[in-house]
């Protein structure tokens, strides 16, 4: 049996840009006994990378179609930019949503990567309360917060630290005295 609501009222409150309260990991536990077996078939595909094209989720539809048109807006965006030799093709979806568009592009226009990737997960949290809508907690608030969560999640992840060692990960690998003192260990 199904108990969506019990599961929203149990959890926190997830704004862009806030500590993730619990581990995804925690989260995908407590929905176990509490969301039914389909459910938590379309809670992983939600926030699977992946298209999902098998399935039937409404919600989970549409927002990967919304991702899609994500993907198509920034490969437009960029394709432009490259110059008029580069050819880009829209991959098809349903739906069109034109206010979610216009964040995607608005976002693409700022010129600090930071910035932009703020203001496209800002996008998303903007997508799935309306994809969700108002009212008792249902199946696609779950959804909605397991994404806001994996978001969440991602930016408590990005700080400076993790971000110098990054850089020093991709200045080693293309170092070759780096490489060869690397392999004598």
């Amino acid at each position: 049996m199904s108990s969506p609501s019990y599961l929203m009222a149990s959890l926190p409150m997830l704004e862009m840009g806030d500590v993730p309260p619990l581990t995804m990991e925690e989260f995908r536990h407590r929905c176990i006994g509490v969301l039914s077996e389909p459910e938590l078939l379309a809670l992983d595909a939600v926030l699977d990378d992946g298209e999902c094209e098998e399935c039937d989720d409404e919600f989970v539809r549409a927002y990967k179609a919304h991702e899609i048109q994500m993907k198509n807006v920034s490969g437009r965006l960029r394709a432009a930019a490259w110059g008029p030799d580069v050819r880009f093709t829209d991959k098809s979806f349903p739906g069109y949503d034109v206010t979610f568009a216009k964040m995607i592009q608005d976002a693409f226009a700022k010129s600090n990567p930071m910035e932009k990737e703020q203001d496209i997960d800002k996008a998303r949290f903007w997508l799935v309360d309306c994809l969700a809508g108002v009212g008792e907690g249902t199946v696609k608030h779950v959804y909605a917060y397991a994404i806001k969560l994996k978001i969440c999640e991602r930016w408590a992840r990005l700080t400076e630290e993790a971000g110098d060692s990054a850089v020093l990960n991709v200045i080693n690998a293309n170092d070759p005295a780096y490489a060869s003192t690397a392999e004598q260990e």
